[in-house]
């Protein structure tokens, strides 16, 4: 069986922190180098020649992956049945091929934040990455070399979709981010007037729920005034009421409806449970007037038509005489 590869024990630099010709970079932290353990392969000047197009097969697959600081390397693994397989081997060996880039690169979060940018970088800093692919090159980071980037879908970037970001003021030329902002505004796409018309809708929104919220907040105010205009209302009745029934004096008004101010229920059932207070004066009068009902029989007060008076006006009389009249009806 023929030998269909060649292992070559050189270490080729994959990629590092360094701002590229395009003026933006990878970090190193951020790449995803479980992703590109699953299929590490690779193409020759990332397969974009006439003469060693992709459907040229795979040239190389890449072994023995190291980090070093912020660079990785790995050795190439050539596929000797390729075209170019042969000439590429013989091209790292004597020293000719020297370079390796990475190619179709997944951007999952990229930032803008000038804080993250280095001397000479134009373009966004990519946070968290893989390539689908590593190709062997002459001259590393030039047109040939250099592979376009793409979102997690597998849609192409476009570097000018950095720069002219609609959202660029706020999201610092994250084109991720602008990519995120419009799938939340529900829009495939739009020029940056209907991202604009979507974020005024989204603020007029957020306005009416503040009114809603304001007016909610102003009727639950005005329903608890009434409640609290109500109790006081109540309390003040059942004080007057009192008084009425002359249970209380100005004095006990004032304590009991500032200690009862919440606690009707509690006022009412204090005042049904005291008894009616009478002056001096009423009670010398009460004793006068029934002074002229003493030595008089139930038959005397029958006789003379005032037996009922002194039912109503004095009932511990009247339950005395009765007693003494029907003593068998007594408890």
């Amino acid at each position: 069986m023929s030998v269909t590869f060649k292992k070559i024990d050189k270490e080729f630099c994959i990629t590092d922190n360094s701002v590229n010709v395009y003026k933006y970079r990878c970090l190193t932290e951020g790449l995803q180098l479980d992703e590109v353990k699953k299929n590490p392969i690779g193409y020759y000047l990332h397969g974009d020649t006439e003469e060693f197009p992709r459907e040229a097969g795979v040239l190389v697959r890449w072994e023995d992956f190291r980090i070093d600081g912020d660079k990785v390397f790995a050795k190439p693994c050539i596929n000797l049945s390729h075209p170019r397989g042969q000439r590429t081997v013989d091209e790292v060996v004597s020293g000719f091929l020297n370079a390796a880039s990475v190619g179709k690169i997944q951007v999952f979060e990229a930032s803008g934040d000038a804080e993250m940018m280095l001397s000479g970088q134009e373009n966004p800093t990519v946070t968290k990455w893989f390539p689908r692919e590593i190709s062997l090159v002459d001259i590393p980071g030039n047109y040939a070399a250099l592979a376009n980037l793409y979102d997690k879908d597998n849609n192409e970037l476009n570097l000018a979709d950095f720069k002219n970001s609609i959202i660029k003021n706020t999201m610092s030329n994250n084109t991720l981010a602008a990519a995120t902002i419009l799938t939340a505004l529900n829009l495939k796409d739009g020029s940056e007037t209907e991202v604009v018309a979507a974020i005024n809708n989204l603020v007029d929104k957020a306005n009416k729920s503040d009114e809603f919220k304001t007016g909610k907040e102003k009727a639950e105010k005005e329903v608890q005034d009434l409640k609290a205009e109500s109790v006081k209302k109540e309390v003040q009745d059942l004080c007057d009421k009192g008084q009425t029934d002359k249970k209380l004096t100005n004095e006990m008004v004032k304590q009991l409806s500032a200690s009862f101010a919440t606690d009707p229920e509690g006022l009412k059932n204090l005042i049904d449970a005291m008894p009616a207070q009478v002056s001096v004066t009423e009670e010398q009068k009460n004793n006068e007037d029934q002074k002229e009902f003493e030595g008089k029989t139930w038959d005397d007060l029958y006789a003379s038509n005032k037996l009922e008076g002194v039912r109503k006006k004095f009932p511990d009389l009247y339950a005395k005489l009765r007693d003494e009249k029907y003593p068998e009806l007594k408890d």
